[in-house]
């Protein structure tokens, strides 16, 4: 996994260029400047959770071994869970000292008035990354074509995932989609933890999503194994 380019790429490069060119639009106040930084480093972790925890399965598949994980003395699903909270925490790590080395680079002020808060909400953070990369990753076993869906998925959730561009700036009709994502409400708890307006509400919303997509992400898995095993195509790049 560390010897992964796109590591380098979306958890170190990307969250670095995003702040640079977003701080070079205004300098923000102490606050605004947590929020960049906050939903700098969330929207990294998405395009890391696309291309690495996503891409756990059509790796196996690529190097010819996912036949071997769905049938050893482990369940399948808590394999997949291993590799994807793997990814998931090694990306956290790599995003957190890019943001943060960018942002020291920058002078970006940034408060942490609350640092328990904020690590529970990096906890849920963790488990949040890890359910969606399992949840992705399963797309990618149903198809070839897994680039193309990578590129699919990307994009929309940094158009309206109500991270960089917050959900009041988005049109009428599509400021429903943010709640949808646990990134954004785990931003709303980073934020709020980070400035010392600690709310549970979005912490609990967030969970929520989280379980809904461990419950999506085993229904899907198991679905997908199923269906590659019956077509035959389980080892095929």
């Amino acid at each position: 996994m560390q010897r992964n380019p796109l590591l380098l790429v979306n958890s170190g490069l990307l969250p670095a260029v995003f702040l640079v060119i977003a701080a070079k639009s205004g300098r923000p106040d102490p606050d605004g400047a947590t929020e960049l930084i906050v939903a700098v480093m969330l929207t990294a972790l998405w395009g890391s959770t696309v291309w690495m925890s996503g891409g756990v399965l059509r790796r196996e598949r690529s190097f010819g071994t996912l036949a071997r994980c769905v049938s050893g003395v482990w369940s399948p699903y808590l394999v997949l869970l291993g590799k994807s909270l793997g990814a998931t925490l090694t990306s956290i790590a790599a995003i957190l000292v890019s943001t943060g080395v960018t942002a020291a680079a920058l002078g970006l002020p940034l408060s942490l008035s609350q640092p328990v808060w904020i690590a529970v909400s990096l906890l849920v953070l963790v488990c949040s990354g890890t359910a969606l990369g399992a949840l992705v990753s399963c797309l990618f076993l149903l198809t070839r074509n897994g680039l193309v869906w990578s590129h699919a998925l990307m994009y929309p959730v940094f158009a309206v995932g109500g991270l960089l561009i917050p959900a009041h700036a988005l049109p009428a009709w599509l400021r429903w989609a943010p709640e949808l994502l646990s990134l954004h409400w785990i931003k709303d708890c980073l934020v709020g933890a980070a400035i010392g307006k600690v709310t549970l509400a979005p912490l609990g919303v967030a969970l929520l999503l989280t379980l809904l997509y461990f419950c999506a992400a085993g229904f899907a898995y198991h679905r997908s194994v199923e269906t590659s095993r019956k077509e035959g195509t389980l080892d095929l790049a």
